[in-house]
């Protein structure tokens, strides 16, 4: 098939195709090229990338200072390409850091953990503690010989983040935080995550599925020291984002190890259908069609291929309306600054009910006058803190209060 056939409108050159060599390989060797080595960037990919990139290194392109310590919310539908995301990123930083690692060895550009649960979903600090340390290359975490022990991993993971430096704890399925956590307990757990940031100044970014909007807004304090970065799915309905997922479709196709080129673009329709917009979700598709292709000893990926292995209609349901309803949410609407204003009463509410209603919901309630006799709840301390041990805020946490 030429570069020519099938291109989709507005791309101007042939995206890269994969080496030749590779159909003289066994089939595994073709998949894994496919699935694992086939990274497809895009606008939504970068934009989301610069973001977190301006966030936590300075300006110039030699990362020799830190930024003080921020909280990143990276925030997406399930399969939107968050984990390519994290690749490159990390990327960046060891591109960024080069030289200031040749000239101090005890550097590490940054700490990648996956905050997965364990137990019913349940997220551990114990373990969170042992991953940063596995990535900072603690030769204590997991020895044998003067193993650290599980009341010390708190203190000698900020130890070793001193000593580092690096400049963010990535942590890829951070909604984790959220399964294990609701309400006050959420509070806590990001109140935990913003100690380590004012002792040891390194920021977070916390990687997600729209699981975490309630991280946005778990208390004032960290609404404002956080910043949320919204990695959202294509929406068809919207020409440049058509175009632009038909030339991620466009370059998959290029990519895929097979004897002729399939003209995959003729179906983005059907691959957008069932992928709601999300890229990760196209890949994964197509993973699984190469597969099946291949196990047939096909010459190519086909449309039977496609509808074999796609997503099923009342998933792909479900997703969409996840993500319709966290786009609402997490989307500003027109007229923000004006409803603010008259929050702060620099506009007149009775002009804007909206406002009105706003401001309404902002009113304090009044407070019950407690019963003679009765402590307040908050004097004594009760139950355990995150670390199991006996509730008692620490000199970082309370400079951070």
């Amino acid at each position: 098939m030429s570069d020519e056939m099938n291109q989709p409108e507005g791309q101007v050159s042939a995206p890269e195709s994969f080496p030749p060599e590779l159909l003289a390989q066994p089939v595994g060797a073709r998949l894994e090229y496919f699935e694992q080595r086939c990274l497809i960037s895009h606008p939504r990919l970068q934009g989301a990338l610069e973001t977190i990139i301006q966030t936590i290194c300075p300006p110039d392109e030699e990362a020799s200072t830190r930024r003080p310590g921020t909280m990143v919310l990276v925030i997406g539908p399930s399969r939107v390409g968050k984990t390519t995301l994290i690749r490159l990123l990390e990327e960046q930083l060891l591109t960024r850091t080069k030289a200031l690692m040749a000239s101090n060895p005890s550097f590490i550009p940054f700490a990648s953990i996956l905050a997965a649960g364990s137990g019913a979903n349940r997220f551990e600090w114990a373990e969170y503690y042992r991953a940063v340390l596995r990535s900072l290359h603690d030769p204590f975490v997991d020895g044998k010989i003067a193993r650290i022990r599980v009341r010390e991993l708190r203190e000698a993971m900020e130890t070793a983040l001193l000593e580092r430096k690096p400049l963010a704890i990535i942590v890829d399925e951070a909604h984790h935080l959220a399964e294990a956590a609701r309400g006050s307990r959420l509070q806590s757990q990001l109140n935990h995550l913003k100690h380590f940031e004012n002792a040891t100044g390194v920021s977070h970014i916390l990687v997600g599925t729209y699981e975490m909007r309630p991280f946005r807004k778990a208390n004032a304090q960290l609404a404002c020291r956080s910043i949320d970065v919204h990695f959202p799915r294509y929406d068809a309905s919207i020409d440049q984002d058509a175009q632009v997922f038909q030339s991620v479709v466009w370059a998959l196709q290029r990519q895929l190890p097979v004897e002729k080129e399939p003209p995959l673009v003729d179906h983005w329709e059907f691959l957008y259908a069932r992928s709601i917009g999300c890229v990760g979700l196209v890949k994964m598709h197509l993973n699984r069609a190469l597969n099946l292709a291949l196990t047939e000893k096909a010459k190519t990926v086909t449309l039977t291929h496609l509808r074999k292995t796609a997503m099923p209609e009342a998933r792909v349901e479900a997703a969409l309306r996840n993500a319709l309803e966290s786009e609402a949410e997490l989307t500003e609407s027109d007229g923000a600054d004006e409803r603010l204003l008259t929050l702060l009463g620099l506009r007149d509410s009775r002009k804007t009910p909206q406002s009105k209603a706003k401001t309404d919901d902002l009113s304090p309630v009044p407070k019950k006058s407690d019963q003679p006799g009765k402590r307040s709840p908050g004097r004594d301390a009760t139950g355990q803190g995150l670390d199991g041990e006996p509730s008692k805020p620490s000199a970082g946490e309370e400079k951070a209060g």
